[in-house]
């Protein structure tokens, strides 16, 4: 099912799905601006069906860089821990002006030259972009990339 667009009923879903999860906690803000109706990429409900699956915990990392890609390497090599992760839903924000879309596809193929075999398994793998709202001027220039991890709430 397409979600695109439709943010209440994102939050009336996340709450079904995971019906403890605190609607002021970091992850519930996250998922709801990821599938919400600001995304330049379309989202869709199985992605977050199959991320809210339960025994899950889960884990926001905030990156930045000089280029999408640099954001990508950063997750690989300073938080290994993300390889392990049962599923990823990440979004890149652009800098000011218009989405150099060529550089997110850098940071995707990227992305699949540096994963592990077992992190081909995730379910979801879903990404997007947002683009850059009103920021502070030293961030204007700034890729940035944001990593919603689940991981085994066993290991």
């Amino acid at each position: 099912m397409y979600l695109y667009g439709m943010v209440k009923d994102v939050q009336a879903l996340i709450k079904k799905l995971s019906p403890f999860m605190d609607e002021n906690s970091e992850i519930f803000r996250e998922l709801s601006m990821f599938f919400g109706d600001e995304a330049k990429v379309d989202v869709y409900q199985n992605d977050l069906t199959k991320f809210l699956e339960r025994r899950r915990l889960y884990r926001i990392i905030r990156l930045q860089g000089k280029s999408y890609k640099d954001c990508v390497y950063q997750l690989v090599d300073d938080h290994p821990e993300s390889m392990e992760a049962l599923g990823m839903l990440r979004y890149y924000k652009a800098p000011t002006g218009p989405i150099k879309w060529e550089e997110i596809e850098k940071a995707e193929i990227a992305m699949g030259q540096e994963l592990t075999t077992n992190a081909y398994g995730w379910a979801p793998d879903a990404w997007t972009v947002f683009d850059r709202k009103n920021d502070s001027e030293e961030n204007e220039n700034t890729h940035e990339m944001v990593a919603l991890l689940a991981f085994d709430m066993e290991h």
